[in-house]
């Protein structure tokens, strides 16, 4: 009989990991506890049901998104293919149609008889069965007191923002111009408001001194630097912005070059939310202002004066484990031998994060069966590389995405090359390592 599997949670993570144990043939057991307990952040039951954003981000080699999605790909994951099934037009971008994801995501695991999805909340983890808690940053309390008793940590938490969405109809095209950022991509995917140094002083002047959600007195501590709100932003300085999403570089209308149009001093950028194109989300911009401030800051923006927001921006609270102190490099918890962790509760931040995590737990939990002993994974790539600073000691650990900083490099490598040879080290290294443990590879689908 084969071993069963408990995952806590279906989000990016639970549902990667249900997958591919199911593939190895496993009894996987799912627990997702939408529709019956909501949070605070979710519309929906669906499972891995995208929140704050649509993208997971770049493409393209030279991105550290894209070398951890080439390698992710390479591992057999299920949901990338299942992200680029639902994708909509984003230039290098994997970005999705949120509701056609999900939807694929469910077939996908209603395609395996040996997973059994529960449509319930877990209060508390057995440490005496195999488990894997992938509840993801909004765990019900009750389930979030049972892991934090088990494994002998304070309950740690940060502030997470969800940007505004519009409906496409209701942009003004006359001021809007599609463009991608130095016209990288096949078509023009992005739509873009550019602002002039009065507009932009403006509506910085309206982000520092605007009415915002009555914050905890810790809250501004936890905020986490990679998805910062854009009040917060401002308030940095007037340039922050400038040099953060409201970046111009690479994005000047037609007619620039010729003096037929101005150079823009900012530019608000809008990225698809669904394959039809009728709604768009405003990138970068999280926010946790008030909903009626929002609007009135959002429509001072060239483009945006009559937009219909169909949804606007909020703040959650994300809670994570102190995972250096609590999992070792297999992210098996220090407390319980058959307890696991992956996605946003272990502290990786990202979608990206979240799917590698789900998949690199998962073939930790089948070596553990199959071997009894965990995998060696290399630190030159991606995977390794975030598990090693997941699981290594921090005084003040925070959650983490991946990027170029966390590969080892053993010489000095010249600026412009960096990217490029650590991208070639991570990729040989990641051949070499599957090679090698080609077993945990075969599926039994």
């Amino acid at each position: 009989m084969p071993a069963k599997i408990t995952i806590i949670g279906g989000g990016l993570s639970g549902s990667e990991a249900a997958l591919q144990l199911a593939a190895r043939g496993y009894d996987v057991h799912l627990y997702e506890m939408r529709n019956k307990v909501k949070t605070p952040a979710h519309k929906t039951a669906g499972l891995a049901e995208l929140v704050c954003s649509n993208s997971f981000k770049g493409l393209g080699l030279t991105s550290a998104h894209g070398l951890f999605k080439r390698e992710l790909f390479e591992l057999g994951s299920f949901l990338l293919p299942a992200a680029q099934k639902a994708s909509v037009d984003a230039g290098e971008s994997l970005t999705v149609d949120r509701a056609v994801f999900s939807q694929e995501v469910e077939r996908l695991v209603s395609s395996f008889d040996n997973i059994t999805l529960h449509r319930e909340e877990v209060h508390s983890v057995d440490p005496n069965e195999w488990t894997l808690v992938a509840a993801g940053p909004l765990c019900s309390d009750k389930l979030a007191e049972s892991i934090f008793q088990q494994i002998g940590s304070e309950k740690l938490s940060f502030f997470d923002a969800i940007a505004p969405v519009v409906d496409a109809d209701s942009v003004d095209m006359e001021q809007a111009y599609f463009k991608n950022r130095w016209d990288k991509g096949t078509t023009k995917d992005f739509l873009n408001c550019p602002l002039d140094k009065d507009t932009y002083d403006a509506v910085v002047k309206e982000l520092v001194e605007a009415d915002q959600v009555e914050a905890k007195p810790f809250e501004k501590s936890e905020l986490f630097e990679g998805c910062l709100p854009i009040e917060e932003m401002a308030r940095r300085g007037p340039e922050t912005l400038r040099f953060g999403p409201m970046r111009p570089v690479g994005l000047f209308p037609e007619g620039f070059k010729e003096g037929l149009a101005p150079k823009p001093h900012a530019v608000v950028q809008l990225r698809a939310e669904n394959k039809q194109k009728t709604l768009y989300n405003l990138v970068g911009f999280q926010t946790r202002l008030k909903w009626g401030t929002q609007q009135r800051i959002l429509k001072m923006v060239p483009g945006l004066q009559d937009a219909n927001f169909v949804r606007l921006g909020c703040m959650h609270r994300n809670t994570f484990i102190d995972a250096p102190k609590v999992v070792d490099s297999s992210f098996r918890s220090r407390a319980g031998a058959k307890t696991f962790f992956a996605g946003q509760i272990l502290g990786a931040e990202g979608y990206t994060e979240a799917v590698g995590t789900g998949l690199y737990s998962a073939l930790q939990i089948h070596s553990f069966i199959q071997n009894d002993k965990a995998l060696v994974w290399p630190s030159e790539t991606c995977l390794g590389s975030l598990a090693d600073f997941l699981s290594s000691p921090n005084d003040d650990f925070q959650p983490m995405n991946f990027n170029f900083g966390l590969l080892p490099r053993k010489d000095k490598i010249p600026k412009k090359q960096k990217k490029e040879f650590l991208g070639n080290q991570a990729q040989e290294s990641l051949a070499s390592w599957k090679n090698a443990n080609s077993t945990l590879f075969e599926l039994n689908v």
